[in-house]
This record gives C-alpha cells, sequence and structure tokens, in this order.
C-alpha cells in the first residue's frame, strides 16, 4: 500500500512538472513571438522612415532650386538688366558721335570720308589718314580745336596764312562734308587708324 502510494506521488509530480514545463515553453514562444512582431513592426517603421524622408528633402531641394523667383534667379536678373542698361548707355554715348562701329567695323558714312580725304587731295598737305605733315593732325583738330561749322567753314573757303586752300569749287569735297567729317572725328578718337579701311575694317594693321 505504501508503495502504491509512493508510486501515484511520483506520477502527480511528475505530470505537474510536465505541464509547468510546457506552459513555460508556451510563454516563452508568445513572448518571443511577441518580441519578434514589435521587433519587425519597428524595422519597417523605420526602413519606411528612411527611405520617404530623405527623398522628401531632395525633392523640396530641387523644387526651390528650379524656382523661378529664388534669390539666385532674382541676381541673375539683377545683372542682365545692369548688362542691358549698360549697352543702351553704350549706344547712346556712341549716337552723339558723326560714326557709328556696328559688329567691330566702321559706318559707312565714315568709309566714304576716308575716300573723300584721300581721292580729294587732303593727304598732301595732312598726311596719311590725317596724322599731320605740312598740315596739322586733322583727327586731333576736329576733336579738341574746331566745331564742326569751324571746319566746314575752313575746308570750304580756305585759311588765310596757311597752305589751306578753299575747296568750294571742289564738288567731291563739298558734296561728302559730313562724311569727311566723320572720318576725322573717328581718327580723333582713335576709333580708326590711319591704314586702308577695305583691307582692314578699322584702319588698323595691327
Amino acid at each position: 500500500m505504501f508503495n502504491y502510494l509512493k508510486v501515484l506521488s511520483l506520477i502527480l509530480f511528475s505530470s505537474l512538472l510536465i505541464g509547468c514545463s510546457e506552459e513555460g515553453v508556451s510563454q516563452e514562444k508568445v513572448a518571443a513571438s511577441a518580441t519578434s512582431a514589435s521587433t519587425t513592426e519597428a524595422v519597417e517603421e523605420t526602413t519606411i522612415d528612411v527611405m520617404y524622408l530623405p527623398s522628401q528633402v531632395v525633392y523640396q531641394e530641387e523644387i526651390y532650386k528650379n524656382w523661378p523667383y529664388t534669390e539666385a534667379a532674382s541676381a541673375e536678373s539683377s545683372t542682365e538688366a545692369t548688362q542691358i542698361s549698360e549697352t543702351n548707355n553704350a549706344e547712346s554715348v556712341a549716337s552723339d558721335k558723326p560714326y557709328q562701329v556696328v559688329d567691330g567695323a566702321i559706318s559707312a558714312n565714315a568709309i566714304e570720308g576716308w575716300k573723300t580725304y584721300n581721292g580729294g587731295g587732303c593727304g598732301t598737305c595732312h598726311g596719311k589718314g590725317g596724322i599731320g605733315a605740312v598740315g596739322p593732325n586733322l583727327g586731333n583738330s576736329v576733336t579738341t580745336k574746331l566745331s564742326k561749322e569751324q571746319f566746314i567753314t575752313i575746308v570750304t573757303n580756305g585759311k588765310s596764312g596757311t597752305l589751306m586752300r578753299p575747296n568750294k569749287t571742289n564738288k567731291r569735297v563739298i558734296d561728302n562734308m559730313d562724311n569727311l567729317y566723320a572720318y576725322l572725328v573717328a581718327r580723333g578718337d582713335d576709333v580708326l587708324g590711319p591704314e586702308n579701311l577695305i583691307k582692314f575694317p578699322l584702319g588698323k594693321s595691327k
């Protein structure tokens, strides 16, 4: 009888141990599963954040970089406006002259003046391109000493007490007086050199 009770007690005790063990294992599995799920969710959330946020920032930077009203765009517009203003001012100054320089070439009226200077015999006394010889440097005279009216009077009527003869009967000179004046002013301004304007667009060989 004693042995029977002893055996029964051992069986019950073993059953309790086995039950507790299985329950403990189940709880560990549940806990492990919960931990794994939490970790997975955390990883997924972290992954979404990492992938999304940088993409969003780059997108915004691209927008602002190309936005037409940024400070850089305003600076470019301001620079462009300044350049246009300077160009307009330069054209305004140039328009005050009797000649024009367009695309690196002197205007046609100054070329006609050059032809008149050479064809009218002016270089005999005033040298090549009006640089001066027996007569004075005409480029310097028309830009620093003589008004246009004074220049026309002297060329037309000559100048007493000098070798400057009148050209009132020289049709080529009289008909091209404005062109001659434009050429000589361009020479005085050093826009034109004394060389051939057909061979060298601005009369400068160097």
